[in-house]
């Protein structure tokens, strides 16, 4: 019996090994071409299309980069959230993904943040038409997303800590106020909103409490500030009233 039992143990090791193994790998496929970040998307995608068939009512929805998948929204304009960012995402992923959802009916809101991972150097350095590849992708983006929501509203990039060492070095940093505008312009085009929904987080002190100098330095203060600032563009009505 003792014997049966290690056995056992040993085939649920090798089980389980096997399959770290597996997902470890399919993580650095992932990270290391085209098709497996594309397959990825898509699955993410998949599973929150499941999610949104098991809202009852009226939701929001969340797309974005990392930026938007961490933060914490589980309300907004007194409706549920789905967080449907995903880390690493450029504008032009974020076009297929949006394409991918499978909607059961038009979100109340629909917010989008994008626009960090545009603006890494492999991205901006030696292409000199970068900004305006943008700013089509983000034409296309809006056009695609007006049409399925009752609100789109669109945010400003979210600050990067310019002084912390290494941030410049990976990214464009001087060129976010630009692709900001891009963002603005091509959203009003659209007929949706656009907010700086981290305008509190852009002085010293809050830069200061970026974990990495790029992603946003969030608790329950700067949550709240954000989602404060996402709802006057999203409901201004509600938001006139107090939360």
């Amino acid at each position: 019996m003792r014997k049966r039992k290690l056995i056992w143990a040993g085939l649920v090791a090798v089980i389980l090994v096997a399959g770290l193994a597996a997902f470890l790998g399919i993580r650095q496929r992932a990270g290391g071409n085209g098709q497996g970040v594309a397959a990825f998307r898509e699955a993410r995608a998949f599973a929150v299309s499941g999610v949104l068939r098991q809202l009852p009512g009226p939701y929001g929805l969340l797309l974005g980069d990392s930026q938007i998948e961490r933060l914490y929204l589980p309300v907004l304009c007194g409706r549920p959230v789905v967080n449907a960012g995903i880390a690493g995402t450029r504008i032009a992923g974020l076009r297929a993904v949006a394409g991918w959802l499978e909607l059961p009916r038009p979100p109340e809101t629909i917010v989008v943040t994008i626009g960090t991972n545009d603006l890494t150097r492999r991205q901006r350095s030696g292409h000199p038409d970068a900004a305006e590849h943008f700013r089509a992708e983000a034409r296309a983006l809006f056009a695609e997303l007006v049409p399925r929501a009752r609100m789109v509203v669109a945010t400003a990039v979210p600050p990067f800590d310019a002084a912390r060492p290494g941030v410049t070095r990976f990214y464009d940093a001087a060129a976010a106020p630009a692709y900001s505008a891009i963002l603005s312009e091509e959203c009003a085009r659209a007929g949706c909103r656009f907010v700086d929904a981290f305008a509190d987080l852009r002085d010293p002190a809050s830069l200061g409490r970026s974990p990495d100098g790029v992603h946003l330095g969030l608790d329950v203060a700067a949550r709240d500030a954000v989602a404060s600032r996402l709802e006057a563009a999203a409901c201004p009505e509600r938001a006139a009233q107090g939360r």
